[in-house]
């Protein structure tokens, strides 16, 4: 593997993917919560400038006009605490002003919205997330970080950029030759009289461990760096997840517990599917490229209206979206949260450990035919 110049340079790319990420991301516009709170404030205003004068004369509508009237209350009451006075004194008021707030949005919604321009109407799921998120905050007296980009936030963005497709096209790259390379070059492995799957779990063992290796050092190095120039946050701090047909708030630091066993267990089942198609196809092209299409087939069915149930653990590849709720939301599947993802990878993880050895049976019948029923025992 030290040897392989491909998976060297990836490992390389890997690691540096969360330093440099950080860069990129303290120079965008990233959203804070006195931006967020601004941009409430000019929705209200607009929503009041659009409701129409008719719709104040029913009981509905003179319901929505006072609430409204409140919710800027309650929002210009956030702005004051953020600009003036300082979420380190009035942290716990601005919580309670949100959850009043978060109260008041499910009241509209109760109320159909009535009058009220699509582009101004919250989405309901956004306001329950809000909601557990300041729950959680109070219940648990954390401070709310105003700064994005500490290393506890800017961490979750960067697992969110990394997931899904740009993770996949990683690892099935680095992995596209994960039984061909030997057939090409002299390596260690090639001297060892292993049996078939015996030399496919010893390789997907050995690039899993050094491409984890890899990616921790990356998540250090790019932590680090966060810390350095934001600072480290609070690793308490809430994170939202979709989980049980709800969003739920969870510490900082569990959120990454997750995510980093989804993560290693994907990169088992992403080098075991290399090695799948490594034997079926002897291509390397071939492997990542169907790779490719079976990770949008999901995507493309669901365009031609097409939304199959079977096909959705396919998505439990991106698993910040798992987690973020959004392919839940996507796919319209409310199973899809983590519980339901690390099931599917342990399932892909035997199914496809069980073809390839369902394919050295059969390779194994084959040879036995043709020998006269000798057989090496490193065949088996």
């Amino acid at each position: 593997m030290v040897r392989n110049r491909k998976n060297l340079f990836l490992g390389a790319l890997l690691a540096l993917f969360f330093p440099i990420f950080f860069f990129y991301y303290s120079d965008t516009e990233v959203e804070t919560i006195e931006s967020e709170k601004r941009s409430e404030q000019a929705m209200i205003e607009a929503t009041f400038d659009s409701f129409p004068m008719s719709q104040e004369e029913t009981p509905e509508g003179a319901e929505i006009h006072e609430i409204y009237l409140e919710q800027s209350s309650l929002v210009n009451y956030q702005l004051y605490y953020l600009a003036f006075v300082g979420l380190d004194e009035t942290n716990e008021e601005y919580i309670e002003n949100g959850l009043q707030l978060n109260a008041l949005r499910l009241r509209v919604h109760d109320l159909d919205n009535q009058g009220i321009p699509p582009q101004y109407i919250i989405p309901k799921e956004d306001v329950l997330q809000s909601n557990a998120f300041l729950q959680y905050a109070l219940e648990n007296q954390i401070q709310l970080e105003p700064d994005p980009f500490v290393a506890t936030n800017y961490l979750i963005h960067a697992f969110s950029i990394l997931s899904g497709l740009f993770f996949l096209l990683f690892m099935m790259i680095s992995g596209s030759e994960i039984l061909l390379y030997e057939e090409k070059h002299q390596t260690v492995m090639k001297g060892f009289p292993l049996s078939f799957m015996n030399k496919i779990h010893a390789k997907v063992i050995i690039h899993f461990l050094y491409m984890m290796v890899f990616l921790t050092a990356g998540i250090i190095a790019g932590g680090y760096i966060a810390a350095r120039e934001a600072g480290l946050g609070n690793l308490s701090y809430p994170v939202m997840i979709f989980m049980n047909n709800d969003y739920v708030a969870i510490p900082a630091l569990q959120y990454y517990m997750y995510i980093l066993l989804a993560i290693a267990l994907i990169v088992i089942v992403l080098y075991y599917t290399a090695a799948l198609f490594n034997t079926i196809f002897k291509s390397a092209y071939a492997t990542v490229l169907l790779a490719l299409v079976i990770f949008y087939i999901p995507d493309l069915s669901l365009m031609i209206g097409w939304n199959t149930v079977w096909l959705h653990p396919i998505k439990v590849l991106d698993i910040a979206g798992v987690l973020s709720g959004d392919i839940a939301v996507q796919f319209g599947n409310e199973q899809i949260d983590y519980g339901y993802a690390m099931i599917w990878l342990a399932i892909f993880a035997m199914m496809i450990a069980g073809v390839l050895k369902l394919i050295q049976w059969r390779s194994y019948k084959v040879n036995l035919q043709s020998v006269g029923g000798y057989s090496s025992p490193t065949d088996r």
